[in-house]
């Protein structure tokens, strides 16, 4: 019986050594693409890298829904994260939505983390989104946004949390 505890043990802690080596990563990395290899560090801290073209569909098709005590809205938000597909031509009209914006509220390092469902703090500036914006996105009503470098990011209205990014919006 000794003998075959220790074949368990020995087993176990070989399978626990070589596992990593088998296996690719993916805890943590969200369906928005967070990969530190390919994109730029727009944050200010230095754990998290940027999150790739993301956005949330409560926030995008739900932006009327008030944030309770509990944390829901938040929590609806980062969980309905999913990639960011934008045709080219939609991506043009937004660059020039966006260059149209004289006081356009821009920051270099974002002092949250850019990832969707994070909080944006009460001191970074944010502004109405433009109607037109909201056309070519279809949805994001009455939300906020600001650029962090050439990024667009909108910021729900009521949570102050992060619901979309769309890189190189400038």
């Amino acid at each position: 019986m000794f003998a075959g505890a220790a074949g368990v043990a020995i087993v176990l802690a070989i399978g626990v050594t070589i596992w990593p080596f088998l296996t690719e990563d993916q805890l943590g990395t969200p369906p928005g693409g967070a990969n530190p290899a390919t994109r730029s560090d727009t944050t200010a801290s230095r754990g998290a890298p940027a999150q790739n073209a993301a956005q949330s569909t409560v926030g995008r098709t739900d932006p009327a829904g008030l944030e309770d005590s509990a944390g829901g809205r938040a929590r609806a938000i980062k969980q309905s994260s999913h990639a960011l597909t934008l045709d080219p031509r939609q991506r043009s009209q937004i660059r020039n939505v966006i260059a149209d914006q004289q006081d356009a509220p821009k920051i270099e390092k974002a002092p949250f983390e850019m990832m969707i469902g994070a909080a944006v703090p009460e001191q970074v500036a944010t502004k109405d989104i433009p109607v037109d914006l909201t056309k070519i996105m279809d949805g994001y009503w009455g939300d906020q946004y600001l650029l962090v470098q050439n990024d667009l990011v909108i910021v729900d209205q009521h949570s102050r949390r992060v619901v979309a990014i769309v890189p190189s919006a400038l």
